[in-house]
């Protein structure tokens, strides 16, 4: 059994609100966007939060992970002393 097999037919409300909203939305809806040279300035700010998001849940990562050592008493493993003969 093969998925069009439970396909709807297709309607002809649907085809004619297809037609309608082609022929409303000019040529360049269907393009992909280009930047105008003056979106250079968010895209900086964006990349910037990002950045400053990234930064943070990674320190505030590593902060919740050194509490959670901390309050259940991990110790770091003991030293082993070199064996010079003592």
């Amino acid at each position: 059994m093969t998925p069009d097999t439970h396909r709807a037919p297709s309607t002809s409300a649907f085809r004619a609100l297809a037609a309608a909203a082609l022929v409303w939305a000019p040529p360049g809806h269907a393009a992909p966007p280009s930047t105008p040279p003056g979106d250079t300035d968010i895209d900086l700010l964006l990349f910037l939060l990002a950045a400053l998001f990234w930064g943070v849940a990674h320190v505030w990562t590593l902060f919740v992970v050194w509490a959670e050592a901390r309050a259940s008493g991990v110790r770091a493993p003991a030293r082993k002393e070199a064996a010079h003969g003592r």
